[in-house]
């Protein structure tokens, strides 16, 4: 058996099948392009997905090796010798070409030939009815039948089960091979999946016409077969990685430190290919990862960042065939130094005092289960991850139903995604290949086209009448589809007999489709191979050029006021408007921010060209041109260059000259992540109408105040010390009479089972007056007595709960009981065990609040 590094295994296989006619692919992203039915890419198959429906035809033959994502065996990582998150996924393909022989034939041949392991360590498995398979096996490779074993649909069928329970689609039997170890474990190390079948309903199985191989061998499981150890986490690249994280976590249990080198490794990867951590999606998935590696080595009394200095490892590791994660490598360790620290400060220190108050609530409360609500508040305003909320509280005995926090937590996903139900209507639709449609639109806005494709309800029609909406395609466009954060296209579609509107225009599949309403006035249908004219609104395109090229701009200008660290991370780019989001760890300063402006806007006076070339991608990145960050890009590039201080790769549409922007003016910054922040901005005409909006409002302004636009601060300033004056003369009048209010209200006080309460509603009072009032209530009943006052201060209600003494030491909490009042009505409140305070929004709830508080004290009491 061969000795091969990780690495040198990885290229033995990939020269292996191109010498058997295989087209090398490179790795695709994590994030699966045009490919919403996943988070993540979690197989080698999924950026062969429209070979294998034959919606792509170029290549019959590919081998790859992909980086994958899974998590669903994420409690198993670090426990078990093979499971991981990260991933890197063996594959060759075969797209209606050879078939279950030479996938069988060349597996058995890499494996015992060119990796030279032993036959007699080595068996087969087959699906139970596949005697075609099993006849390969038995007769062609002359396995003995006693080394291949058959399995049912659950193990050795694909999708697993999909006979029985679907999902319909494209499916097959499978067949794997597995070597056996010294101590007698076998490891499984490679899966040939024979897709031959269509499920349709009722679990019947249609031949396809054309019948596909997908294979998956997987690299970290065969390098630990060819290594000698007996775990993944022992071969060459987790070496260094769980060397580091031992150094960095040394009393942690092997199990904690292998789930961090796992975990480390798949949050480099995923950064490197653009999720930064959120609360959303992908990026929950990655913000879950790294506060795992925190939580896990706990018990190696971690209250410092440290995740990220476990990076580099990562990086030189892994160098040899992802050298991009070793240029990203700083930027990487950044991102994850601050999600690290705002999960410290968050969580660890300030999420554990919001637990310990929820845990003594729910003890005087008796209850011995927490409401999945709660861990869902726990998570969403708190950042509290589910796993570390049911650990702290299955310590001390209360009940965490984990599952039900974490759909409720799938649903405030899903709340939060948008989606384009137009857009979703044409490219849902099964089984339409889009026709290829060739952009020309850098060149001009109008050229003749014919008609190749009429898309109407989600499925091909030959054509389109008045008042249809439709999505048209054709053979070449001057209309830039959406795409790069930069929106669509508008404009018309026309001929003599037919107008048509273009309300968007969108990329899918090598295509560009136009959102077509038909204009009702149109003299006949618009018919598949119709000669048009395509014409783009000029005015919306001019627009949409101005902030783009604005938004390369601001890119030069942040890294030259707040360092070459940062990177762009999205964008949104719309006529005289855009959003950027940019890597950067810490607030901006309001001098950086007028430096900002400053200078972003001194560019454009410059009137600077604007320069678009199209290269190689290699020759692109010598130039020095910046890719975005995470962005799968093809051999060939688009560059564009303004002035001497931007380069970007870049495919959209770009003004001529830096000066036809007119005007940027900044609107917004503000943090939208960790380590990530964004800038919002106008352009041309709308960042002068918004100059033109705040001049009148100035004016208007300093009118009532009867001063001058120049002198309008000075009057503000006196304005308001005139109102801190008034402001204290009404408090202290205030304080003059609370004595008397405090003896009424005593004397008003209701006893409930010998425990005096107080309640009262106080007009223009804020919270610190309220907790003035709790006091002098408080040296006044000496006995147990609970308070509840409010009080309304412009817009905003305030309430403050207080026990005594007396009471407080009893079975009952100021914070639970007011936070449980209040929240009946969607206000919120907190505090102690003995005084809380809190507050809602609407003055017409504060009788029906009153009441509450009588029956929740009654029924408590």
């Amino acid at each position: 058996m061969k000795r091969l590094t990780t690495h040198q295994l990885r290229q033995a296989y990939l020269d292996f099948f191109v010498s058997k006619g295989h087209k090398l692919f490179k790795s695709d992203s994590l994030v699966p392009a045009n490919d919403p039915s996943v988070l993540f890419t979690s197989a080698g198959m999924n950026q062969f997905k429209d070979r294998f429906l034959g919606k792509v035809r170029d290549v019959k033959r590919a081998t790859s090796c992909q980086k994958c994502f899974r998590t669903g065996d994420l409690e198993e990582v670090g426990r078990t010798p093979f499971h991981h998150t990260f991933f890197e996924m063996l594959g060759n393909f075969s797209f209606g070409d050879y078939f279950k022989k030479e996938a069988i034939q060349w597996a058995w041949e890499f494996v015992t030939e060119v990796m030279e392991i032993d036959p007699a360590r080595l068996w087969a498995s087959v699906y139970e009815d596949d005697d075609e398979a099993m006849g390969i096996w038995q007769k062609i490779v002359k396995v003995p039948a006693d080394k291949i074993r058959k399995f049912g649909p659950k193990d050795n069928f694909w999708p697993s089960n999909a006979i029985k329970e679907g999902p319909n689609g494209p499916c097959g039997p499978c067949s794997e091979i597995y070597y056996e170890k010294e101590e007698g474990q076998s490891v499984e190390v490679w899966n040939l999946v024979f897709t031959q079948f269509n499920r349709c309903d009722g679990g019947i199985l249609e031949p396809l016409p054309n019948k596909n191989i997908d294979t998956g061998m997987g690299l970290e499981r065969m390098s630990s077969v060819l290594q000698g150890v007996d775990t993944n986490f022992k071969i060459d690249v987790f070496v260094p990685i769980v060397e580091a994280v031992r150094q960095n976590a040394q009393d942690a249990e092997d199990s904690a430190v292998y789930t961090v080198a796992d975990h480390v490794r798949a949050v480099a990867f995923c950064i490197g290919d653009g999720v930064l951590p959120s609360n959303d999606g992908r990026g929950y998935v990655v913000r879950k990862l790294i506060r795992r590696c925190l939580y896990l080595t706990q018990a190696s009394h971690h209250t410092k960042p440290f995740v990220y200095k476990l990076i580099s490892s990562v990086a030189a590791s892994m160098k040899e065939a992802y050298p991009e994660i070793l240029e990203r490598r700083d930027n990487i360790a950044q991102i994850v130094r601050a999600e690290e620290e705002k999960y410290i400060k968050n969580i660890l220190e300030g999420g554990s005092e919001k637990l310990a108050v929820i845990l003594e609530s729910l003890k005087a409360c008796g209850q011995k289960e927490l409401a999945p609500e709660t861990g869902l508040d726990l998570y969403v305003t708190y950042g509290i991850q589910p796993d570390f909320t049911k650990d702290y509280f299955e310590k001390a005995g209360i009940g965490v139903d984990m599952a039900r926090i974490e759909a409720l937590i799938r649903q405030e996903q899903d709340k939060s995604r948008m989606t384009s139900k137009m857009a979703c209507s044409i490219f849902s639709g099964e089984g339409i290949v889009l026709k290829p449609s060739r952009f020309v639109g850098y060149e001009t806005d109008t050229c003749p086209a014919k008609v190749v494709q009429i898309i109407k309800d989600v499925r091909e029609v030959s054509e389109a009448r008045a008042g249809d909406k439709v999505g048209i395609v054709l053979d070449q466009t001057p209309f830039y589809g959406e795409a790069g954060g930069q929106v669509g296209d508008t404009g018309e579609i026309r001929n003599e007999g037919v107008h048509g509107y273009v309300s968007d225009t969108k990329k899918q599949d090598g295509s560009i489709v136009h959102l077509v309403t038909i204009s009702g006035e149109s003299k006949g249908p618009l018919n598949v191979g119709d000669a048009v004219t395509a014409r783009v609104d000029p005015i919306h395109r001019e627009a949409v050029k101005r902030a783009h090229t604005a938004t390369h701009i601001l890119q030069a200008v942040l890294r030259q006021v707040l360092g070459v660290h940062v990177q762009q991370a999205g964008s949104f780019v719309e006529p005289d408007r855009f959003r950027f989001d940019f890597t950067h760890f810490k607030d901006i300063s309001a001098e950086e921010m007028e430096d900002v402006q400053e200078k972003l806007n001194a560019y454009i006076i410059r009137n600077d060209k604007i320069d678009a070339r199209t290269m190689s991608k290699s020759e692109a990145q010598k130039t020095g041109a910046i890719a975005l960050f995470g962005e799968k890009y093809e051999d060939t590039v688009r560059v564009v260059s303004v002035g001497d201080y931007s380069k970007e790769f870049c495919g959209g549409t770009h003004a001529q000259e830096t000066g036809r922007i007119g005007l940027v003016l900044i609107t917004a910054e503000s943090s939208v992540g960790s380590g990530l922040r964004r800038i919002e901005a106008l352009t041309g005409k709308l960042a002068f109408n918004h100059l033109m909006d705040a001049r009148r409002t100035l004016e208007e302004a300093s009118e009532k105040l009867k001063t001058k636009p120049e002198r309008l601060l000075s009057s503000l300033d006196a304005q308001a010390q005139k109102f801190k004056a008034l402001e204290k003369d009404l408090i202290r009048l205030q304080e003059k009479t609370l004595g008397q209010d405090v003896e009424g209200m005593v004397g008003c006080a209701k006893h409930i089972k010998d425990v005096v309460v107080v309640e009262h509603a106080f007009k223009n009072a804020d919270i610190a007056f309220l907790r003035r009032c709790a006091d002098l209530l408080k040296a006044k009943i000496p006995q147990a007595g609970v308070f509840f006052l409010s009080g309304q201060k412009d817009e905003d209600i305030y309430f403050v709960c207080a026990l005594t003494p007396a009471l407080s030491r009893k079975e009952i909490a100021a914070d639970a009981l007011l936070k449980k009042i209040l929240s009946a009505f969607d206000g919120s409140g907190g505090g102690r065990r003995d005084f809380a305070q809190g507050g809602l929004k609407d003055a017409s709830k504060l009788e029906a609040v009153f009441k509450e508080f009588e029956r929740t004290i009654r029924e408590v009491l």
